[in-house]
């Protein structure tokens, strides 16, 4: 009985890590403590471009309420500015890209 609660335990740890889904201002304000965590966010879709890399096309936008996370889309995954959007992503409180370093951003990978 003790291996099966132990068991249950851990299967139900990994969907309520990935149950909440943050705000912008709310990782902005604790910024640290999600350094190199896997974040859920969804916001207002701004400042939408493309890039064309070595590694390919790249998407990069914020998405915002009061603040702003910068998100780097690996997969270019299209998005249209003003539109609500959510993402799964790597949040890093400094992120260094090849020609400029982001600050809160959700990195978004293939």
């Amino acid at each position: 009985m003790r291996r099966f609660s132990m068991a249950f335990a851990l299967a139900l740890a990994p969907i309520a890590a990935a149950a909440a889904t943050l705000s912008p201002s709310t990782i902005v304000a604790g910024a640290s403590s999600y350094d190199g965590k896997t974040v859920t966010v969804t916001g207002k879709v701004s400042n939408f471009q493309t890039s064309s890399t070595m590694m390919g096309t790249v998407a990069g936008f914020q998405l915002c309420d009061s603040k702003c996370v910068v998100v780097i889309d690996q997969t270019n995954h299209a998005r249209t500015n003003g539109s609500t959007a959510t993402v799964t992503g790597t949040f890093h409180t400094t992120f260094k890209g090849p020609r400029k370093t982001f600050n809160n951003a959700v990195v978004i990978g293939r």
